[in-house]
């Protein structure tokens, strides 16, 4: 089945853009046979230093490690070195401009003939909408996860775990000398005609619940990208954050109705 892309980004209320994204491409078959067709979408740490330039980086890298991936190669063993030689750019990046801070979200998707491969590192999310039902793939690497489990087992109240002040902190992101916490599928994730696989920065479910995510649903990849970004605009939040949406469609997009 063919792989149609779609993307649209947007600076929101701020001052730069701090969202980076990119493809492989797509055209390239005898790259798509053995390693498919990649999206990645990278978010800049909000408030630290080179956020942009480290989304950017994290992107630039990652595409290269992949697209260098050889034909024996397993999709989920390239996918990790290409995190891993993304990490070590950031790494490299804080060393040179000599901030402690610098950091970056990273979450990438292969859709390699009728399956899917992700990893991801932060908060930036994959969707997979089907028949226009949304589900998260990705676990976010945040905070709240681990004062939610405290709660469940009563070491925290749940008016603690709600309230507390470091709930949005990141807990794993590229820029540690060590990522302990890798989000991946363990296996090939079943993929049907029509699916449409949703890479975003959180400048995107910030604004838009899983409903309204889900009612932007099309099957044409690219008006989806869009219509999610100028539903988000329309709502006119303060303080919007950058918002940026990669996708990958697969089968043939559906017609779009006349307007």
């Amino acid at each position: 089945m063919q792989v149609h892309p779609g993307n649209c980004q947007h600076i929101g209320a701020r001052s730069s853009q701090q969202d980076a994204f990119g493809f492989s491409d797509k055209d390239d078959q005898a790259f798509v046979a053995h390693g498919g067709v990649l999206a990645v979408v990278a978010d800049g740490m909000g408030g630290m230093a080179c956020g942009g330039e480290a989304s950017h980086l994290a992107v630039q890298f990652f595409l290269q490690s992949y697209m260098a991936k050889p034909a024996g190669e397993s999709v989920p063993v390239a996918l990790l070195q290409a995190l891993d030689k993304a990490n070590q750019a950031i790494v490299n990046l804080a060393q040179q401009v000599g901030e402690e801070h610098v950091g970056t979200t990273l979450v990438a998707a292969v859709v390699h003939g009728e399956v899917l491969h992700w990893v991801s590192v932060g908060d930036s999310r994959l969707y997979l909408l089907r028949q226009g039902k949304l589900t998260q793939l990705t676990q976010d690497h945040v905070f709240a996860v681990e004062l939610d489990r405290d709660a469940a087992n009563g070491v925290i109240s749940v008016l603690e775990a709600q309230s507390h002040p470091e709930r949005a902190a990141l807990t794993s992101y590229l820029g540690l000398t060590q990522l302990d916490l890798i989000d991946q599928n363990p296996q090939a994730f079943e993929l049907v005609a029509g699916d449409q696989m949703l890479l975003c920065s959180d400048g995107l479910y910030a604004a838009l619940d899983g409903g309204e995510i889900a009612a932007c649903w099309t099957g044409d990849a690219q008006h989806l990208a869009e219509e999610l970004v100028t539903t988000v605009l329309a709502k006119d939040r303060p303080g919007q954050d950058n918002l940026t949406v990669a996708i990958l469609g697969l089968g043939q997009p559906r017609q779009l109705k006349p307007q």
